[in-house]
C-alpha cells in the first residue's frame, strides 16, 4: 500500500491545479446545555465562549492537494458570503443548531479554458457561485446537495459539459435517477452513470460501503478504512479532491486507494481543522498494512 502512496506522490508532483467552487465558513461555537425554558418548549444553551472559524468548500479542497501537486490556484468567492455556524455542546461534542448564512448576490461570471490546467476542479455547493460559470469540456465536477438545495442542485444540470469524472454520494445518485439507492449493485452504479452524467469516470461515495468507481464498463468497490472517527464533515469534499486527481493521472484499478484514505484520515479531526498531507497521510496507511 505504501509503495502505491508513493507512486501517487510522485504522479501528481508536477501537476498545475484549478479549483473553481465556494468557499464555505464553517463557525463552530461551544455551548453547554443548561436546561428546557420554563416558558416555552425550546432547549436553553450557555455560550462558552470558544469559536472555531474554519475555511471549507473549494478552499479546503486546495488546501488538501498543496503538499501533493506543483501549483493550486483558486477561483472563488472572497468575502463572507457563505457562513455556516454550528453550535456544538463542549460535553458530548454533538452539534445542536446550525444557522446558515447566504448572501449571493454579487456572484459574476467567470470565464475558464480547461487546457490552461492539468487538472479542473469544479465544486458546485449549490449557493451560485458555479451558475456563471463558462467552461470548456475535460473538467472534474462535484455537483453537491445539502439542506439549502436539495433537490435544485442536481448533477444533471451540468450535462452538457463532457467531464473527465463526477462524484456524488448516494443520497445525490438516489436523487439523480429517482430512486432510493442504499447498498448500490453494479447494475445500479452503471444506471446512475448512464442517467445524463456525460462524463468519463465516475466516483460515487456511501459512506459506510465504501466508495465505487466506474467508467460504464468496469465497476470498482474500496471498503470504507475504519478508524476512530471525531468528525465526518469534509470528508466527502477530501475524497473529491483526491479522486479528481486519480482520474487525471489515469489510474484503474488502485483509483480509489488514495481518495479513500485520504477520507478516511479526514474524518479523525473537526471538519476542516486539518489538511492532508503526504506525512499524513503516509502514516495512516501504515496502520492498515
Amino acid at each position: 500500500m505504501i509503495e502505491k502512496i508513493n507512486r501517487f506522490i510522485a504522479d501528481a508532483a508536477g501537476l498545475n491545479v484549478l479549483v473553481i467552487g465556494e468557499t464555505i465558513i464553517d463557525e463552530f461555537i461551544d455551548v453547554s446545555y443548561e436546561g428546557q425554558s420554563m416558558k416555552s418548549i425550546c432547549p436553553v444553551y450557555k455560550l462558552e465562549g470558544k469559536q472555531n472559524i474554519q475555511m471549507g468548500g473549494a478552499t479546503a479542497i486546495a488546501n488538501h492537494l498543496k503538499d501533493f501537486v506543483k501549483h493550486v490556484e483558486v477561483i472563488t468567492n472572497n468575502n463572507r458570503e457563505i457562513v455556516k455556524t454550528r453550535y456544538v455542546d463542549v460535553n458530548d461534542k454533538k452539534k445542536h443548531v446550525e444557522i446558515n448564512k447566504f448572501d449571493t448576490s454579487d456572484f459574476k461570471e467567470i470565464v475558464v479554458n480547461v487546457n490552461d490546467y492539468d487538472v479542473v476542479i469544479v465544486a458546485d455547493f449549490g449557493h451560485g457561485f458555479c451558475d456563471k460559470l463558462k467552461i470548456n469540456d475535460g473538467f472534474h465536477l462535484m455537483c453537491q446537495t445539502n439542506s439549502n438545495n436539495f433537490g435544485f442542485n442536481r448533477i444533471s444540470k451540468w450535462k452538457n459539459n463532457r467531464k473527465k469524472s463526477a462524484c456524488i454520494d448516494l443520497r445525490e445518485a438516489s436523487l439523480q435517477v429517482n430512486k432510493r439507492i442504499s447498498n448500490p449493485s453494479e447494475k445500479e452504479i452503471k444506471e446512475i452513470f448512464n442517467y445524463e452524467l456525460n462524463t468519463h469516470d465516475l466516483f460515487v461515495t456511501s459512506g459506510k460501503e465504501g466508495a465505487f468507481y466506474t467508467n460504464g464498463d468496469v465497476v470498482v468497490n474500496q471498503k470504507t478504512f475504519k478508524c476512530e472517527v471525531v468528525d465526518t464533515i469534509g470528508a466527502g469534499d477530501t475524497f473529491f479532491a483526491f479522486a479528481c486527481v486519480t482520474s487525471q493521472l489515469g489510474y484503474s484499478n488502485n483509483i480509489l486507494l488514495v481518495p479513500s484514505l485520504a477520507a478516511s484520515l479526514s474524518t479523525t479531526w473537526l471538519c476542516n481543522e486539518k489538511s492532508v498531507n503526504k506525512k499524513t497521510l503516509i502514516e495512516h496507511a501504515a496502520k492498515f498494512i
